[in-house]
């Protein structure tokens, strides 16, 4: 970080002002408070502030509960890691709703911290984070989720034209009534999928029935969950679209236990971040993308953005696609 004088004479401060700002001290009003901050995050981040060693950290921060455990955040995880081998910079996890002191701002905690770069995993309720970081000037790249900000990089896999074609596999083998399991989180990710669902239906002129659409927690008794609730109504869909890893294997296992054979009494299309599609039985046929590559994507986005004040592309995308396997054939009679 630049030195107490370097931020005051660009903020148009006092060097105490700065100093108070920093330690998230009272007696700051809020304009002087943004100048700061504001400041300190166009200027390069590489000396230290006052004379104490100067901190590289890279802060994954979470808004809300946390996901860490599930195998798509753990990928993630995994190629921040793989991209951080090659830099001199630290990761640190960070909670959004904790540490904070009083009036203390996320990007005030986070430079207090010693972090000079945010990667942000956000749901619809938690987006803003996003916003407060932007006000603060502090540079962040927002994971798996499109942030429209010009201060906000963003990372995510563009799975439209997958699941489009996954969904007309599904039409061209004959299936008219078919469903979609999503997980209870409306994140960015879940939300675009159902959107390219509903359209998909909509456009094709397939039968629909609201209580087709099923909510449950992502993991594998979710995707239990979801089956039951499917095959317990009157009016009983043919395929599932299951935009969640772990509610699809959740269906997998379920089918089994039921005596639901997959697919010849009901297909069935899953969402893989990772290699899960070739655990289940049936094989799943998936909506596949790489979140290794999103991990490593946000970080060079997220460096380019600490090194310049600016991202090289303000949004960016990984491929996706989609692989047949062996839980899909045409409806039964």
């Amino acid at each position: 970080m630049p030195s107490v004088r370097e931020i005051a004479k660009s903020a148009g401060v006092s060097i105490g002002t700065v100093s108070r700002v920093l330690n998230n001290k009272p007696h700051v009003s809020a304009a002087a408070r943004a100048k700061v901050l504001q400041a300190a995050n166009r200027m390069p981040a590489s000396r230290p502030v006052g004379g104490r060693a100067g901190t590289t950290s890279i802060a994954l921060v979470y808004g809300g509960r946390s996901t860490l455990n599930t195998t798509f955040d753990s990928a993630i995880l995994h190629g921040i890691a793989e991209a951080l081998a090659t830099t001199t910079h630290d990761l640190m996890i960070v909670s959004a709703s904790r540490g904070r002191g009083p009036d203390e701002s996320l990007g005030q905690m986070l430079m207090r911290r010693g972090v000079v770069g945010a990667l942000l995993r956000t749901t619809t309720e938690t987006h803003g984070i996003c916003d407060e970081l932007a006000e603060d000037g502090f540079a962040a790249v927002a994971l798996a989720d499109r942030i429209d900000h010009d201060r906000i990089g963003s990372v995510w896999a563009d799975a439209t034209p997958s699941i489009e074609r996954g969904l007309e596999h599904l039409l061209h083998l004959g299936h008219r009534k078919i469903a979609i399991a999503l997980n209870v989180i409306d994140d960015f990710d879940h939300a675009h999928r159902l959107d390219t669902y509903r359209r998909f239906v909509q456009t094709h002129g397939l039968e629909f029935d609201e209580r087709w659409v099923v909510r449950s927690p992502a993991n594998h008794d979710g995707g239990g969950a979801s089956l039951r609730q499917l095959m317990a109504l009157p009016e009983r869909p043919t395929a599932v679209f299951a935009a969640d890893p772990a509610l699809g294997a959740g269906i997998c296992n379920e089918a089994l236990r039921l005596g639901i054979k997959l697919p010849d009494e009901l297909s069935l299309i899953g969402f893989d971040d990772t290699n899960e599609r070739f655990g289940t039985f049936p094989r799943m046929s998936s909506i596949c993308q790489d979140a290794v590559a999103l991990g490593v994507e946000g970080l060079q986005q997220l460096l380019t953005l600490v090194e310049r004040r600016e991202p090289a592309e303000r949004h960016v995308t990984v491929p996706s696609w989609f692989e047949p396997l062996d839980s899909t054939a045409p409806p039964s009679a």
